[in-house]
C-alpha cells in the first residue's frame, strides 16, 4: 500500500470484571470489516470521529476497498439513470444475474437499488462519458449546458467543473460539437485528471485543456500542443483511457453530424486515425488503426485492460467486429459477430439501436466460459457467448422504470458499476453545485414488463436530436458499405 492505515481510538472505558477487554487491530477494523461495508455507509462512518474519518478517508482504505471488490467473483453491475418526479434524475445500480447462463435466463435482474438522486440535473441532459467509472469516478456531461461534473455514484460526492472554453459547433441545438472529454488519472500524482480536446469557437484552432481535481486551479492547457486538424473528426464522444494514456479515434475524412458541409469539402487528413495523449507528459502521438478496417472504425473502448476498435456495420451488412491492439501498430480480430448466423430473436434484437458497445467481459469460474456484455442505445445490455455464437438478454432499464432515456444522443445510457470509496479530491472552492442526494429505496422489476424491454412505436419520441442521430449513423454505414467494397 502506499500508505499506512491511520491508528483508530482506543476505547477509555474500564474493562467490565476487572478484565481486559479484547482489542482488534487496527490493520483488522479497516482491512477487514470497513472494507466491506457500502460504500454510501463509509460516509456516514466518518462522522464517527476524527481517527475514523481519517482512516476512512485516506489512500490506503481506497486501495484496500478496491482490491476487497477486485477479488470478489460476482456477476457485474450495471449503473443506468432515468428522470423522478419534478425534473429530478435518479442513478440505480443493478447485479446482473449469471450472464453464463443467459439462454436459459434472458431477464433483467430481481431488482435495482437507488444511488443517488440529482434534483437541477435533467435526464434529457446528461452524458455518462465512458463504459466504466475511472478508479471509481464518472465523468457526467450536460451537452446544452456545456458543463462537466466528476462523481462518485457510489457516495454521492461530486465537484462541478469551472466552465470551460466553448468549442465549435455547427448543430446549436444538439449534442454534437468538435469536442470531446475524458477522466484519467496520474499515478504519480495520485489525481484524477479531466482532458478536453476541441476546436476553439473563436479562433478555430485545434486545443486542449486539463482540469486537475486535486490540484484545482481551474482549466489549464495541455503542456503539449495539439496537432492540426486533430479535433476535425470529433462528435462529443468521449476518448479512452488506458495505462495512463487517452484516445481518440480521429476520422477528419468522414463525415459525421457535428462537421458542416465547408469542413467535409476540405477533408483535413490527419496522419494516423488514432490520437494518443500521455497524462505523465502530456505530448500527443499518432498510433496507426487496425489496417484491414482502419476505414471502418467507429468507436473505440477499452475491453479487459486492452484496447479496442470497434467495427458496428451491423445496419448495413449484419456484422459487428472488435479488433484489439497487440503492438504499437498491430491489431487483432478478436471478435466478430454475423448477426445473420444469430437465432431469432437475438439477430433481430441486436440488429435494432444507432450504436452497440462492449461494456465488458464475464466469467462464472475456472474452466467455464467467458461472456461479452454487449450494451445498446436502446438502454438493454446482452450476453454474447463466441463459442456457441448465441446471445440474450441480461438487462433492461424498461424493466424497472416506465420513464426511460430514449436513444442516447452520445453515449449508452447504461455503462458498469464499480463500489467504490474514491474522493473527488476537490478543493472548498470547487465544490459541487449538483443537488445529489444518497439513495435509501430499490426498485423491483416491474411485472408485465415489456418482452425484451422495447420501447413501443407510440412511445417514440421524435426530436431533432434523434433525427441528426439517424442520419450520423446512416452516412456511417454508407461509408462503411463502400470502404468494406472498395478499399479491402
Amino acid at each position: 500500500m502506499s500508505e499506512s492505515a491511520p491508528a483508530l481510538a482506543r476505547p477509555s472505558k474500564p474493562p467490565r470484571h476487572g478484565q481486559e477487554a479484547p482489542v482488534v487491530p487496527d490493520e483488522v477494523i479497516v482491512e477487514q470489516i470497513l472494507v466491506r461495508v457500502p460504500a454510501a455507509a463509509t460516509v456516514r462512518f466518518q462522522a464517527v470521529c476524527r481517527a475514523w474519518r481519517d482512516a476512512l478517508a485516506s489512500d490506503h482504505f481506497v486501495q484496500a476497498y478496491e482490491a476487497v471488490r477486485a477479488a470478489a467473483t460476482k456477476p457485474p453491475e450495471i449503473v443506468f439513470f432515468a428522470p423522478t418526479a419534478a425534473g429530478s434524475t435518479a442513478f440505480y445500480s443493478s447485479r446482473l444475474n449469471d450472464p453464463t447462463t443467459h439462454e436459459k435466463n434472458g431477464s433483467s435482474p430481481a431488482a435495482a437499488r437507488e444511488l443517488v438522486t440529482v434534483g437541477n440535473l435533467r435526464a434529457r441532459d446528461v452524458v455518462l462519458s465512458g463504459t466504466k467509472p475511472c478508479r471509481g469516478l464518472t465523468l457526467l456531461f450536460q451537452p446544452r449546458e456545456n458543463v462537466y461534473h466528476v462523481c462518485n455514484l457510489s457516495t454521492g460526492e461530486h465537484v462541478s467543473l469551472p466552465p470551460c472554453s466553448p468549442a465549435w459547433r455547427e448543430i446549436t441545438d444538439g449534442p454534437y460539437v468538435l469536442s470531446s472529454a475524458g477522466l484519467g488519472f496520474v499515478p504519480a500524482a495520485g489525481e484524477h485528471v479531466v482532458v478536453r480536446l476541441f476546436e476553439d469557437l473563436s479562433k478555430r484552432q485545434q486545443r486542449c485543456e486539463v482540469f486537475g481535481l486535486r490540484s484545482g486551479g481551474g482549466w489549464r492547457p495541455c503542456a503539449g500542443q495539439a496537432p492540426p486538424h486533430s479535433a476535425k473528426g470529433l462528435d462529443g464522444c468521449p476518448p479512452v483511457f488506458l495505462d495512463g494514456r487517452f484516445y481518440w479515434y480521429i476520422d477528419s475524412s468522414r463525415t459525421n453530424p457535428a462537421a458542416g458541409l465547408h469542413q467535409q469539402q476540405e477533408e483535413a487528413i490527419t496522419p494516423e486515425r488514432i490520437l494518443s495523449l500521455s497524462v505523465a507528459t502530456e505530448e500527443f502521438e499518432w498510433v496507426p488503426a487496425p489496417e484491414e478496417r482502419a476505414r471502418n472504425v467507429l468507436r473505440l473502448v477499452e475491453l479487459d485492460g486492452a484496447l479496442c476498435a470497434v467495427v458496428d456495420a451491423r445496419l448495413s451488412m449484419e456484422l459487428f467486429e472488435l479488433w484489439t491492439r497487440t503492438g504499437p501498430a498491430s491489431w487483432s480480430l478478436s471478435i466478430r459477430i454475423s448477426l445473420a448466423t444469430l437465432p431469432q430473436p437475438a439477430r433481430s434484437d441486436l440488429g435494432r439501436g444507432i450504436r452497440m458497445l462492449p461494456l465488458g467481459t464475464s466469467s462464472s469460474g475456472y474452466g467455464r466460459k467467458t461472456i461479452l456484455l454487449l450494451g445498446t442505445s436502446r438502454n438493454q445490455v446482452y450476453a454474447y457467448d463466441p463459442r456457441s455464437n448465441t446471445a440474450g438478454r441480461v438487462f433492461s432499464v424498461e424493466d424497472f422504470v416506465d420513464d426511460a432515456p430514449g436513444e442516447g444522443g452520445l453515449m449508452l445510457s447504461v455503462a458498469l458499476h464499480e463500489e467504490s470509496v474514491a474522493s473527488v479530491r476537490h478543493r472548498a472552492a470547487a465544490a459541487g453545485t449538483l443537488e445529489m442526494k444518497l439513495g435509501s429505496s430499490t426498485v423491483a422489476r416491474r411485472r408485465g414488463a415489456a418482452a425484451g424491454g422495447q420501447r413501443r412505436n407510440d412511445d417514440l419520441d421524435i426530436t431533432p436530436q434523434l433525427i441528426q442521430q439517424m442520419l450520423g449513423a446512416a452516412m456511417d454505414q454508407f461509408h462503411n458499405i463502400i470502404n468494406m467494397y472498395y478499399y479491402d
